[in-house]
């Protein structure tokens, strides 16, 4: 009998390596496309009202910054922000998963908007979603600004809010027993998500 395909939801804040783990997934596990929510929100946004479009164009971590009202939930501006993108986007990517699930297609989606609470795997029929996380958060900061993103350019307040994003997500994770998959050692990283993805492992957040 034919395996079912695999639809990996890939979680947390830029420079966890959800690009890198993305690549490898597709290439170990045979599958058949590898989307990032920066490309669907590029696609999206266009579509927009302006000051929509303004929101969906910033870095998910800066526009908590731009809000008019925030919650009183407790939770921090940045996570706010990203939040708001993410529910923007969560139709387009709703759409992509079950177009994936429908046709028997195997797909990565991967970025910051894949927030543990907004998207259901098992509502949707993805096989799973996870949260990547670094315990070097200086390497975090470095992985951030490296070669693969050359025209990224964050400053201080930029970094401490994609930290904060980072801590925001791993919590809200940890919360609702969202597997949170350490990223210090790529190899390592990439066995506990083809385990837990193919049923091989089952992983404590």
């Amino acid at each position: 009998m034919a395996q079912e395909p695999k639809v990996i939801l890939l979680g947390g804040a830029p420079g966890t390596g959800k690009t890198t783990l993305g690549n490898l997934l597709v290439r170990e596990l045979g599958l058949d496309h590898h989307l990032s929510t920066g490309f669907i929100r590029a696609s999206v946004r266009p579509l927009l009202p302006e000051p929509e479009q303004r929101l969906l164009g910033m870095h998910a971590f800066d526009v908590g910054e731009a809000l008019p009202e925030l919650a009183s939930d407790g939770t921090s501006r940045v996570f706010q922000g990203v939040l708001y993108q993410a529910k923007m986007l969560k139709p387009s990517i709703e759409s992509c998963i079950r177009r994936a699930v429908r046709e028997g297609m195997g797909l990565v989606i991967e970025g910051s908007h894949m927030i543990p609470g907004v998207l259901d795997p098992a509502e949707l029929g993805a096989t799973l979603l996870c949260v990547l996380d670094v315990t070097d958060r200086g390497a975090l900061h470095s992985r951030a600004l490296s070669a693969a993103h050359v025209h990224r350019r964050l400053d201080e307040q930029q970094l401490a809010r994609l930290l904060q994003l980072q801590e925001d997500l791993v919590a809200r994770a940890r919360a609702l027993d969202v597997p949170v998959i350490m990223n210090d050692r790529l190899p390592d990283a990439l066995e506990q998500l083809i385990g837990l993805a193919t049923g091989r492992e089952r992983l404590a957040s």
